[in-house]
């Protein structure tokens, strides 16, 4: 090969080399290094390459990764994680910025709380919390350790100390960490269900020996909720009712138990069903335990699906109009609006096999569970029916006589 040919392959090859370094650079994030005031901390930041999150601090160690593609915590049997709380955890780190930066000593690690917090020799005051981020390959994008918060003039937030990788530099960054929730549980997905009582038919009490205990019902959409079978003398407590019916609005959990421990028989539970208008209907087992001393209200659910029964027609009258007069339609707008309005709901509406299959996919997803409920919540979830009912006043009785 002629030397010419030889030095232009070299060259070629250089070319390549440089190339495929700089690639490589720019898909490995890295502490800025230009160190300036608003300069990324995290520069080449792949937020989508990130698969898994590790939270260690002194109250305990947070592990949030994927199963089967989806986001859970890890270090809480696998419940999913609350997706919300991860994207605005890792869009703080990839918008964090630079306010300065220095060569810190041991002493200044120290008082700064900016020592891995699984050191041996630190204080507790001087331990920092560490954050871990990898990718599916267990590589690791960053190892951080979040320290004291800088307090400014006006004594509120100006930044907080970080180390990155453990070196020796200190950054102050304009982000704050310092609220970070480093328990698991604070991880969950807490919304559990979200059922407007507009959308419930009927609720019905059954008792763990399978007696019924109440039924509350509304015949169509917008009807109040009536309880059914009021004894003589009593009446219902509209408030009490309605709460009832509330049962499944915004209902968020506070934790879980561990889904290998022993369950109480659903058969020796007293059980909840709610029934929705579209057919699908939530079956509740709301149990109250005592553990470690105090009491834990708990609740386990299931979902179905049945085929709500088709309205009855109803026969209106008819209105003879004389042959000679032909009636004029007349303008309506709010007529038109409102069967715009119906054409679109009815539109919306989803297929009995659509709901058929989302309840399968629910009671895959749900039914595996104990749930841990805060009182007040558990509460609403009432189990006595006199808790439903009051006396009715001799005035009304008397009015009812006459």
């Amino acid at each position: 090969m002629k030397p010419k040919s030889m030095l232009f392959l070299v060259i070629i090859l250089g070319i390549l080399i440089g190339v495929s370094f700089i690639i490589k650079k720019m898909q490995t994030p890295s502490v800025s290094k230009e160190s300036r005031m608003g300069g990324d901390l995290l520069e080449n930041f792949p937020v989508n390459d990130i698969a898994s999150v590790t939270i260690q601090s002194e109250e305990g160690t947070v592990q949030l990764g994927k199963v089967d593609d989806k986001w859970v915590v890890k270090s809480r049997y696998n419940y999913p994680v609350d997706f919300k709380k991860l994207i605005d955890f890792v869009k703080k780190w990839k918008d964090a910025k630079i306010g300065r930066s220095f060569k810190a000593s041991g002493a200044s690690l120290a008082r700064m709380q900016l020592l891995p917090p699984d050191s041996t020799d630190a204080k507790d005051e001087e331990k920092g919390i560490s954050v871990s981020l990898k990718k599916d390959d267990d590589s690791v994008i960053a190892n951080i350790i979040t320290g004291k918060v800088r307090e400014n003039e006006q004594r509120s937030s100006g930044g907080q100390y970080v180390r990155i990788n453990d070196a020796e530099t200190v950054y102050l960054t304009d982000q704050n960490f310092k609220y970070m929730t480093k328990d698991s549980k604070g991880w969950l997905d807490k919304d559990l269900l979200d059922i407007k009582a507009d959308d419930i038919r009927k609720v019905v009490f059954t008792s763990w020996e399978n007696k019924m205990i109440y039924t509350i019902q509304r015949e169509k959409k917008g009807d109040d909720a009536k309880l059914i079978n009021v004894p003589e003398g009593r009446k219902p407590k509209k408030n009490e009712i309605d709460s009832v019916m509330r049962g499944l609005s915004s209902l968020r959990i506070e934790d879980i138990e561990n889904p290998s421990e022993t369950q109480t028989d659903k058969s020796k539970v007293d059980k909840l069903t709610f029934h929705l208008f579209n057919g699908k209907f939530y079956t509740l087992y709301p149990e109250k335990k005592f553990k470690n001393n105090e009491d834990v209200y708990c609740l386990r659910l299931e979902v179905a699906f049945e085929k709500p029964p088709e309205p009855e027609p109803k026969e209106e009258p008819k209105e003879e109009t004389p042959a000679e007069i032909t009636p004029v339609p007349e303008e309506n707008a709010d007529a038109d609006t409102e069967k715009k309005d119906a054409d679109k709901d009815k539109k919306d509406e989803k297929t009995p096999e659509e709901l058929a299959f989302e309840a399968e996919s629910d009671n895959k997803e749900m039914s595996g569970w104990t749930y841990i409920l805060a009182k007040w919540k558990y509460e609403n979830f009432i189990s006595n029916i006199e808790e439903l009912l009051e006396e009715v006043e001799k005035k009304e009785e008397d009015k009812d006589k006459k």
